[in-house]
């Protein structure tokens, strides 16, 4: 995973990540961190769909970036409950983080990541050779 539950702390501030884990519970004081991980676990999975094509996944080390992408869509994620919904700013800032990442997939932006290797020569492609002899020839078509 590209993010921990304290990166989610530290870039939304404690009170709103426990709110969000926890929306049914408006006295909780602790972070839900289950379902904190699930929202960055899925938050990951769709930013390696996005980056697979060019970059080695998992990321082995995530540059800032990438960390801050992860957040903001981890939030999105969990901001989606039954009785609640992502604010506005939250839906602008998954937005931006989907063109963000359709913009590297595009290779319009460069990660500062390894890049994945290329696909070698697809099985069965390119010039083949036979080493049987003719069935027809000049000689054995002689005659028709």
């Amino acid at each position: 995973m590209y993010a921990t539950v304290s990166d989610m702390i530290a870039r939304f501030g404690l009170t709103q990540i426990i709110r969000l884990s926890r929306p049914e519970d408006r006295t909780a004081e602790t972070v839900d961190d289950d379902k904190v991980l699930t929202a960055i676990a899925d938050a990951t999975s769709l930013i390696n769909g996005y980056v697979r094509g060019r970059y080695l996944v998992p990321i082995a080390t995530a540059p800032d970036e990438v960390v801050r992408a992860t957040c903001i869509l981890a939030r999105y994620d969990l901001a989606q409950g039954e009785h609640t919904g992502p604010s506005e700013e939250m839906s602008k800032g998954r937005k931006d983080v989907v063109t963000w990442l359709e913009n590297i997939a595009k290779e319009l932006i460069n990660l500062d990541v390894p890049a994945a290797a290329p696909a070698g020569p697809a099985v069965g492609s390119g010039p083949r050779m036979s080493d049987r002899g003719r069935v027809m020839s000049y000689d054995s078509l002689k005659g028709f």
